[in-house]
């Protein structure tokens, strides 16, 4: 009888948005007339980006602001030909190294470099240093300063010890500095300590920044209309967004037939919101929560609901793309066997109809190859096997679900997305393994450890976790392999996923391996990894992305 099967039932927190759509305003009302002020104010902000060039540290400043303020997307032609100008220019270059360019803005222009690829040398800092090889005491007065520094140093790629040293020296200051910072400025610090401004979701930066922006006395008017009336236009595409994939949970019935897994609709859009925020992906961003949604319920099945026997016919069916669902499994896991087979089949068809022969293949390539990595941990569950952390580093990157996604990412970009793109991914390239290394280690240290944020929400999530029989984690098998204590296993983790964003930004610079903006969804992937497991599982436990979702789809900035 299917009700004495002992299953290991999770018990997941409840959807928190039942019905999300009572709580949008009628913002869109008016929309018409916000389209045609846009377009106005674009005109003249890109008039003030002209004639900015004429002063090319104050150009890169008036960058570094479109960019917080979301808004660079609509210039990056003409962003991208000056920056390249500039780098290849010796004036240039001698001019930001010489004293009076202070830390300030030599932190800004460092960012907007390497955040459009362009890799400007680390030694930029070396005459903040004293003769001791160390940080000038001096900086921690300039809190600015000591901001940009600290952001500056998150693009650190391998190698580069002065942004180490960097990181550590303005990490160590910066919660004394915002204590006696302007309460703005204050913010604005303890937010990027908490989520800097290179890891973090583009969307929830860009509406922080406008509040920040709006509080300076140098705020231009215009830009922070033009800002604000983009972000409300961009809102409104999202909820329409959601309401798409909402309609289509609803038609595939997860909720009544998969009652096991998480239902996390409005987080999946947040995902999908995450990875590509302009107007042009609004396609791409209903087939990724798509896809996160299906992603999700197969990890619950593996994870939370199937037994060993029912999961192998389940795997052996997916890997073999049976047509049909196979005996021996609950109606539920058949429900879902049958949608994804459906939904991935049709997605081909779509493909090869447009041209992009072969994409589907690599698709389904990635899918199996997920549902092999989960199967590998229900294996080693059974058997109370901890494997050694090669082992399970070897198959975490498989069960992270980050090659199946990046795959659907890629898809949701139109025909640029061709053969060779997924071919491209399917060879390993290096940023995509440190994306999926950022994934599974960021969540395995969020899962596991307690000890850096004793926090009454960890602590909870950590029970929740341990409350049912788990498969060993990273940090369980670190432990095994070296012979280590928790807390340094933890440590080893932390270190593997800092070198790990190092390596991704490494691959982010020119001479890029593949074309930028595919470069730039893997980033923008492991960016929502940082902001959804770095201090808890937010994805499981939604009352943590509830604020941002709340800022992202709900509210609308008044202009």
């Amino acid at each position: 009888m299917e009700n004495e099967v002992q299953r290991p039932l999770a018990d997941f927190p409840v959807n928190i948005w039942e019905d999300i759509f009572t709580s949008f305003s009628n913002s869109d009302l008016g929309s018409d007339k916000l389209k045609e002020k846009h377009i106005t104010l674009k005109e003249t902000v890109k008039e003030s980006f002209m004639a900015s060039r004429a002063n090319p540290i104050e150009n890169i400043k008036f960058i570094d602001t479109l960019c917080r303020l979301g808004v660079s997307y609509h210039f990056e032609k003409d962003i991208t030909d000056k920056l390249e100008k500039s780098f290849d220019c010796l004036d240039f270059n001698q001019k930001i190294r010489q004293e009076r360019c202070d830390l300030y803005t030599v932190g800004i222009v460092f960012q907007v470099f390497r955040q459009f690829g362009f890799k400007l040398s680390a030694d930029v800092f070396n005459k903040f240093k004293d003769e001791d090889g160390k940080f000038k005491a001096h900086l921690v007065a300039d809190a600015r300063g000591m901001l940009t520094l600290y952001e500056a140093a998150q693009w650190s790629t391998p190698g580069e010890d002065i942004l180490d040293e960097a990181l550590a020296f303005s990490n160590a200051h910066l919660e004394e500095i915002s204590s006696r910072s302007s309460p703005h400025l204050a913010i604005r610090i303890k937010n990027a300590l908490k989520h800097p401004f290179h890891k973090g979701i583009s969307r929830i930066e860009t509406r922080k920044f406008i509040s920040y922006y709006e509080a300076e006395e140098k705020c231009d008017s215009t830009l922070l209309e033009f800002a604000k009336i983009d972000f409300n236009l961009l809102q409104m595409l999202y909820r329409h967004e959601l309401a798409c994939v909402t309609r289509w949970h609803k038609e595939i019935e997860f909720e009544s037939k998969i009652i096991y897994a998480k239902h996390r609709v409005a987080e999946a859009c947040l995902w999908a919101v995450g990875t590509y925020f302009e107007p042009e992906y609004s396609q791409g961003r209903v087939l990724l929560a798509n896809v996160v949604i299906l992603l999700t319920a197969l990890d619950d099945t593996y994870d939370a609901y199937g037994t060993k026997e029912e999961l192998e016919l389940f795997t052996y069916a997916l890997e073999k793309w049976l047509p049909e669902a196979p005996n021996g499994i609950p109606d539920s896991m058949k429900h879902l066997y049958r949608t994804i087979i459906d939904f991935y089949d049709k997605l081909e068809d779509e493909l090869e109809k447009q041209g992009r022969s072969g994409c589907g293949f690599h698709l389904k390539k990635s899918l199996k190859s997920t549902s092999n990595g989960y199967m590998q941990e229900v294996n080693w569950l059974k058997k109370d096997y901890t494997a050694k952390f090669d082992e399970y580093k070897e198959n975490a990157i498989l069960s992270s679900a980050y090659y199946a996604i990046m795959g659907v990412t890629f898809v949701g970009m139109g025909e640029v997305a061709k053969l060779d793109a997924f071919e491209w991914l399917s060879s390993h390239p290096k940023i995509r393994t440190a994306a999926e290394i950022i994934c599974r280690f960021t969540d395995d240290i969020t899962s596991y450890d307690v000890s850096t944020n004793l926090e009454f929400r960890v602590l909870t999530i950590y029970k929740f976790e341990h409350k049912r029989e788990h498969v060993a984690t990273g940090i369980d098998c670190y432990m095994k392999q070296f012979c280590v204590s928790k807390e340094l296993a933890v440590h080893g983790l932390f270190n593997i996923v800092s070198n790990a964003w190092k390596e991704l930004n490494q691959e982010l610079m020119r001479p890029h391996s593949f074309l930028f903006p595919f470069l730039m969804r893997i980033l923008n992937l492991s960016r929502i990894i940082d902001v959804v497991y770095r201090y808890e599982d937010a994805y499981t436990h939604p009352e943590f992305l509830k604020e941002h979702i709340v800022s992202l789809l709900i509210e609308n900035i008044p202009i």
